[in-house]
């Protein structure tokens, strides 16, 4: 295994091939290199460091995740920007559905005593729709992600994931048949309600 200044030394291609075998080094030396210029990226869209660092961590994680899929031929700098900039477009997509379903809980009540209940339950509901996501299989999650929330084709994640499209359709309908049997089998919540989350997220029954 090569030491610290021998991996500093190294290209990306080669910090990626040592990385996709398991090297925490070479993972390390690549979060390094490009830490700075992805949080600026991202500052540019949240305003905030704070956010704008768990966007970055939580690419990282994600590669971390699935760097056996990585392909070393691929600019490493350009996937991890589409990585990066597809976060921050799911958190804007992710507020803005928070805030649609709470201003259809609020038009729906029947009277203003039940506002704060209803913004809690659209809120509890989001969170529980990102939690069923979460507990996707790796590989799933992310083009479950692409699809349903960053809205990209089965085309453009085979391109950006670099696998065959077959395998994109595969891993997208066992995802959703997933989220769907979690989903209807949390009975202690309101059915219209899932019904609107999947509206929301473009997803249908």
């Amino acid at each position: 295994m090569p030491n610290i200044n021998e991996i500093s030394k190294k290209q990306d291609r080669e910090l990626v091939e040592l990385f996709i075998g398991g090297s925490q080094e070479a993972f390390g030396e690549l979060y390094a290199r490009f830490r700075k210029p992805l949080m600026y990226s991202c500052k540019k869209y949240m305003k905030n460091e704070t956010e704008s660092e768990d966007i970055v961590h939580d690419v990282f994680l994600r590669l971390w995740e699935t760097r056996h899929s990585l392909n070393p031929e691929r600019s490493f700098a350009g996937y991890v920007q589409i990585l990066v900039h597809n976060s921050i477009m799911y958190k804007f997509r992710q507020s803005d559905i928070h805030s649609r379903f709470i201003q259809h809980a609020l038009m729906s009540a029947g009277n203003l005593t039940n506002e704060t209940e209803d913004a809690v339950i659209g809120n509890d509901h989001v969170k529980l729709l990102d939690e069923l996501i979460e507990s996707l299989p790796p590989r799933q999650k992310e083009i479950f992600r692409l699809n349903h929330i960053e809205e990209l084709t089965y085309k453009e994640i085979s391109e950006l994931l670099q696998m065959p499209i077959d395998n994109v359709r595969k891993n997208a309908s066992l995802a959703l048949k997933k989220i769907k049997k979690q989903v209807t089998e949390h009975t202690d919540i309101n059915f219209q309600t899932v019904i609107l989350i999947f509206i929301l997220l473009k997803v249908i029954f």
